[in-house]
């Protein structure tokens, strides 16, 4: 685990992130906002507004994994935070866009990607049924929008330390392994298209 760096003051952040609250089920990726306030509190919340956890950000322990995977642990619970939602996710709701709209100062991280794909599946259904060169555009759409969300994450990384969270970093780097496979992948997909014309 890497050590709390307590600042002050605090650098307040608040982002557009979803909550994955089933590892099978897409539907239960959710849109929430992760804030931390200048006084130091760590909260996230819903579609409504409504609180999931506050807690001072000094009694968080929070792990991010190699696939950019915020794991927040608080209040006994765990909450798995990633940056692009899935492709069933909903959609950002009114009060969580008015929220975001509100922010001043700060980072606010996810929130200024708004009018972007909101979910790798969306990438990937909007390019559904055209055929091979959609198929590479629905990827490179895919890869787009994770990495826009994986910046978030790792804003998130480099933050919650300093602000005094205890925090286990990791480079991310699992996902350029698996871009690279996607992009052969696609590359097979696209050269066996046109020669099967």
């Amino acid at each position: 685990m890497d050590s709390p760096q307590t600042q002050s003051p605090v650098q307040p952040v608040k982002s557009l992130l979803y909550w994955r609250k089933s590892k099978v089920n897409g539907a239960a990726t959710v849109p929430v906002i992760l804030s931390l306030d200048p006084s130091g509190v760590l909260s996230m919340q819903n579609a409504e507004l409504r609180t999931i956890f506050a807690l001072p950000v000094s009694h968080a322990s929070v792990r991010f994994t190699s696939w950019g995977t915020m794991v927040v642990q608080a209040h006994g619970q765990q909450h798995d935070i990633v940056g692009v939602g899935a492709s069933m996710s909903p959609s950002p709701s009114r009060a969580q866009l008015a929220e975001l709209g509100t922010a001043s100062g700060g980072n606010s991280g996810n929130d200024s990607n708004l009018g972007r794909l909101g979910s790798a599946g969306a990438a990937m259904s909007a390019a559904d049924g055209i055929g091979a060169a959609a198929g590479v555009a629905g990827g490179v759409a895919m890869e787009y929008a994770y990495y826009r969300g994986l910046e978030a994450i790792k804003a998130w990384q480099e933050t919650l330390p300093l602000a005094g969270a205890t925090v286990k970093k990791s480079s991310m780097e699992a996902m350029k392994y698996f871009t690279l496979a996607v992009i052969a992948a696609l590359a097979i997909a696209l050269v066996a298209g046109l020669l099967i014309r």
